[in-house]
């Protein structure tokens, strides 16, 4: 996984590696922020086609400022970068499209006209969640692979579904302490 999951933050060596070029990085990070600045994009009220319009000017804005990104300064991560990116990318998308409003954001229009709020806090908002959902899609796929089947099934229908362990444990016909280990193993 390409996240460092103490602090949030993007690993380094992904960031060193678009700063190269390295064709392998830009692959990771197109199949791990993709998802990510798409939902954004359309949450934030794009349809599909221009959410697509959004994540290839986004990239392309990130190819542009990566290699003066500073992995090491203690102001702003490559998180809050991608975001004011992204963003700029869905108000341009607007601004081109003002005479068929595409956005139904108040926030966005009102940035558009020139009264922007003095809070961002609803789009931040967005943004958050959709990074957590983002990193736990990435993170599951990582976990499925690494364990076996009947481990992650217990797993997620506890932790992830919700459910009762001696239930799963009824339903997958073995013993509630082994979906307990089950569980255990997957969430350490």
């Amino acid at each position: 996984i390409t996240q460092n999951n103490q602090d949030n933050v993007t690993n380094p060596s992904l960031i060193r590696g678009l700063q190269v070029s390295s064709a392998q990085s830009w692959g990771q990070f197109y199949d791990l922020y993709a998802p990510l600045i798409i939902n954004f994009a359309k949450k934030r009220g794009c349809n599909a086609p221009q959410a697509e319009d959004v994540l290839q000017e986004t990239v392309l804005a990130v190819i542009k400022a990566i290699p003066n990104f500073d992995i090491h300064r203690e102001k702003g991560k490559f998180r809050s970068l991608l975001f004011k990116i992204t963003e700029s990318k869905v108000i341009d998308a607007y601004r081109r499209n003002k005479r068929e409003i595409i956005v139904d954001d108040p926030e966005i229009i009102q940035k558009y006209q020139g009264i922007e709020q003095a809070s961002n806090k609803e789009s931040s908002r967005i943004w958050d969640k959709t990074w957590e959902n983002v990193l736990l899609s990435a993170a599951i796929k990582v976990t499925i692979d690494k364990v076996q089947p009947l481990t992650y099934k217990c797993f997620e229908q506890t932790f992830i579904k919700g459910k009762k362990v001696k239930d799963v444990a009824t339903k997958l016909n073995i013993s509630p302490n082994l979906v307990a280990q089950h569980k255990h193993k997957v969430y350490t």
